[in-house]
């Protein structure tokens, strides 16, 4: 996950639960000529403090019955990890902050479970937020387990929400 602080873009900070990600993520942020960062091996960013402008996520988001951090989302089909993120940063924001999460939907009788779940967490909330289905149709072959013998597919989607406050 990608958190900034303070206007500008005057820190970047990632955090994962996996060191080896981490370690990555310093690599690549070096090669890309990024100073300004610190990473943070944290579960979600319970392990920093304060607000952010700004959290990118792109989280596992299926139901892996091996239980691999880098696919399994957790919760029945794999949403879990995907809301905690949403549901975190509703109140981690900074005023006019953002949230930019790429994930997985599984859709049961035509109605996106995600979303239902966004819309019941968010009800009430100062976020101003558009949920978007970019992809209708990812991981076809994930239907054929029995995780998700009652989905009708799987859709790619991006959840932006914006603290109105």
């Amino acid at each position: 996950m990608i958190l900034t602080k303070a206007s500008h873009c005057q820190e970047v900070i990632f955090t994962d639960i996996n060191d080896r990600a981490l370690q990555m993520t310093q690599a690549n942020a070096l090669a890309a000529g990024i100073s300004n960062f610190r990473t943070v091996c944290s579960d979600l960013f319970t392990s920093v403090e304060g607000t952010f402008d700004i959290v990118v996520a792109n989280p596992p988001y299926l139901n892996d019955a091996l239980k691999r951090a880098y696919r399994h989302g957790g919760g029945e089909l794999g949403s879990r990890l995907s809301l905690a993120i949403a549901h975190a940063a509703k109140d981690r924001l900074s005023p006019g902050g953002t949230l930019l999460l790429y994930t997985g939907s599984p859709i049961i009788d035509g109605r996106d479970q995600l979303l239902e779940a966004i819309q019941e967490d968010f009800a009430g909330s100062d976020l101003h937020w558009c949920y978007e289905e970019l992809d209708p149709d990812v991981f076809g072959e994930e239907l054929e387990t029995p995780a998700y013998c009652r989905v009708d597919r799987i859709a790619a989607v991006l959840l932006t929400a914006r603290n109105q406050e």
